[in-house]
């Protein structure tokens, strides 16, 4: 058996194996919950901009606020479970978020709403790597593959249903119920968390040690992968909301129609898991960015027409949904029990980093074919890092 077959091999899970259907059930639906706050003001900015007097553009930091400092959420995760332990973690970034999101709709300003969304970000970046982390650990090999498949899928999924929600409420409530309709559904969802999720022992692998290894060189490769992924996912929707074709700049039903096509990729990508499970995690995600790569060649080619562009946010998807479960796998299986959860949380850390950067990156362009076809280039490097990282021994 080679050395890379051995590095891939899934990990022991710990004492107290999750139950599968109510473990991923409840993440999901947490992270999508959670996660989804990030791109909810995506279609809100023109009414941020008008409640905080400000342009468009200038509302648009408030997303980029809220990744940056999801992505130190997501670092401080893995020391802040090696104390407390996942469950703990999970539930009390979930609790925090609830209180933020509360007072969001009363900033009155730019600063106090960039504020506001960098702590809402902050206690949200812990949840989803100590989810990533949780099955890793808890589910039964045999099917942490699945389970990651349908979580990552759904986290992939916030970028479309965190937008298509935010335009909903907006249009029947009034923006500030995107907000103050989420808390007590996430408050709900902390009790669930807690009742569901099996409470955890003190961990190992959070000191220097833990971290000299989740920066080993066959773990860096992936982290950068996974930073210019999520950083085009963010990039690229943010392109369709400002450079998208005519018959969907206005908004309304023809956008929320191309923002939902995406959807049923999630969906294909969770039932074509069991069968991909059968390849090496590097393997799969070698081939999803292949799959991106194209879908944005073709976005590149075909933006003028929303028929076109949907048809390449669907493959987009399906190439991203299936890349988060493979790079996490790999990340896990590398770093080693020891190190497993802090290079989780280095993996949070960096993808989160990616969607606050691709937020911005879409303003260095003027329209969404060169925009596109820089992040298929970008991407085209990427699989270079997977290769390289499946290589290196």
């Amino acid at each position: 058996m080679s050395k890379s077959s051995v590095a891939e091999a899934p990990p022991s899970v710990t004492p107290g194996t999750a139950p599968l259907v109510a473990t991923v059930a409840t993440v999901s639906v947490m992270g999508v919950l959670v996660v989804g706050q990030m791109y909810v003001t995506i279609p809100l900015m023109p009414e941020l901009a008008g409640a905080w007097g400000v342009s468009t553009g200038a509302a648009a930091a408030s997303t980029t606020a809220f990744a940056f400092a999801h992505a130190v959420g997501s670092l401080l995760s893995g020391p802040l479970s090696t104390r407390w332990g996942r469950r703990t973690v999970m539930v009390a970034s979930v609790l925090a978020t609830a209180v933020v999101t509360a007072l969001l709709p009363l900033a009155g300003s730019l600063t106090d709403g960039v504020v506001l969304r960098a702590l809402q970000g902050l206690f949200a970046g812990s949840f989803i790597p100590m989810a990533y982390a949780y099955i890793n650990a808890r589910v039964a090999p045999h099917r942490a593959s699945l389970a990651l498949t349908v979580v990552s899928a759904c986290m992939g999924a916030t970028v479309v249903i965190g937008q298509v929600e935010a335009q909903l409420v907006a249009a029947w409530f009034g923006w500030v119920w995107t907000f103050w309709g989420t808390v007590p559904l996430l408050l709900a969802g902390a009790v669930v968390s807690w009742r569901v999720l099996l409470p955890e022992e003190r961990q190992i692998g959070g000191g220097l040690s833990g971290v000299k290894t989740a920066l080993n060189s066959r773990i860096i490769p992936l982290y950068l992968v996974i930073l210019v992924g999520a950083g085009s996912l963010t990039a690229l929707y943010t392109g369709v909301q400002l450079y998208g074709p005519d018959a969907v700049t206005d908004g309304g039903g023809p956008l929320l129609a191309l923002r939902a096509s995406a959807l049923p990729a999630l969906l294909g990508a969770a039932l074509v898991a069991p069968f991909l499970a059968r390849f090496p995690a590097s393997r799969r995600a070698t081939g999803a960015l292949l799959v991106t790569v194209a879908a944005l060649l073709a976005a590149a080619l075909g933006g003028n027409d929303a028929v076109a562009l949907g048809a390449a946010l669907f493959a987009f998807m399906a190439g991203f949904s299936t890349l988060g479960p493979a790079l996490i796998q790999s990340v896990g299986a590398r770093a080693g029990a020891a190190a497993q959860t802090t290079a989780i949380a280095l993996y949070g850390f960096t993808l989160n980093v990616g969607a606050g950067a691709g937020a911005q990156l879409a303003a260095f362009f003027n329209e969404f074919s060169s925009l596109a076809l820089f992040l298929a280039l970008v991407l085209a490097v990427a699989v270079c890092g997977v290769v390289r990282g499946g290589r290196t021994t």
